[in-house]
């Protein structure tokens, strides 16, 4: 009795479902998308996404002959297969847990590999060699009218080893009011808002110099004396390269990894900063290393292409290229 109900079973979902038993490359009559759409309301969805890749995403009739037998059964079938929570949740935990078994330890690694990097940066630093502190907000003004005609910055220079023949350095303005979002000192390797100055007069004691400001933090300045931007603006001063003792100098020469500066310079970004991480790992880890949600959506691919090969294909067909 148990066999003939389950066969029944079987037999009613068949019928409920013969409308579907037809190539995808076949048109549904708008009676059986409807019977198809009242017994089973997901298929609204499965429908949609057959017809995009079906009209869209496949160019031509040659692509297409390779799913001339693939019914819209089938396709549906195994997109509600993937949909199937109660089934792939305990199996999504699972390969979590492997992920992390094998990955997990990584990122104290891009840490230490990170601070071995910031550590060897401050021990072989330009900074040993001089001071560069902003100190005056110096405005000319047209004789003519009370207009600011220009806006300099004044920067007390300090040799702390010797003299220096010549300097380069740059500097980038930031609002305090972006403080709580904490900017690293690595922001100024940005080039987008550098400004870059230049003295070629050597140094041998403290000196104060002056810089025109550009366009944009003239504006900005233009309104401020040294009080109030110091009240209200960082200012964040990179020393790029220093002539002394006839050899140069330079941040080039201390040759740390692209990849950790990319590191650097996103720390603070949250859509960024695991990209540039997984870069590091990959570098200097491991070359195979795979991203948690691309070792999951693999995992869970093999069992779908198992379940259907022909309708897992057809369904990635948008994917193909990613």
């Amino acid at each position: 009795m148990k066999k003939f109900l389950t066969f029944l079973t079987v037999l009613t979902m068949f019928s409920c479902n013969s409308e579907l038993d037809k190539p995808i490359f076949e048109k549904l009559e708008v009676a059986e998308l409807k019977k198809s759409i009242d017994s089973d309301s997901t298929f609204k969805d499965s429908y949609e996404y057959i017809l995009y890749v079906r009209d869209t995403v496949m160019k031509s009739d040659m692509e297409k002959v390779e799913f001339a037998d693939l019914t819209y059964e089938r396709v549906h079938e195994l997109m509600n297969f993937a949909r199937d929570t109660s089934y792939f949740n305990p199996i999504r935990e699972e390969i979590d847990k492997e992920w992390q078994d094998k990955y997990g330890s990584y990122d104290d690694k891009v840490d230490s590999i990170s601070d071995y990097w910031k550590n060897y940066k401050e021990e072989h630093s330009l900074e040993k060699f001089v001071k560069i502190e902003l100190v005056e907000i110096y405005k000319e003004y047209y004789s003519y009218s009370s207009g600011i005609k220009n806006v300099n910055l004044g920067f007390r220079i300090t040799p702390l080893n010797g003299k220096i023949d010549q300097l380069r350095f740059s500097y980038d303005i930031k609002a305090k009011i972006y403080e709580d979002e904490d900017i690293s000192d690595y922001s100024i390797y940005s080039s987008l808002n550098k400004s870059w100055c230049l003295t070629t007069d050597p140094i041998t004691q403290p000196v104060t110099r002056y810089w025109e400001a550009n366009y944009s933090n003239e504006k900005l300045l233009k309104s401020e004396n040294i009080k109030t931007f110091n009240r209200d603006y960082n200012i964040f001063i990179e020393i790029d390269e220093i002539r002394k003792d006839g050899k140069n100098l330079s941040l080039d020469d201390l040759e740390i990894p692209e990849v950790v500066l990319d590191h650097w310079r996103n720390e603070n970004d949250e859509i960024l900063k695991d990209a540039y991480k997984d870069d590091i790992i990959i570098e200097f880890i491991d070359k195979d290393y795979i991203k948690d949600y691309k070792y999951s959506r693999e995992k869970i691919n093999e069992i779908l292409k198992e379940e259907d090969p022909l309708a897992f294909k057809f369904i990635n067909l948008p994917f193909e290229d990613l």
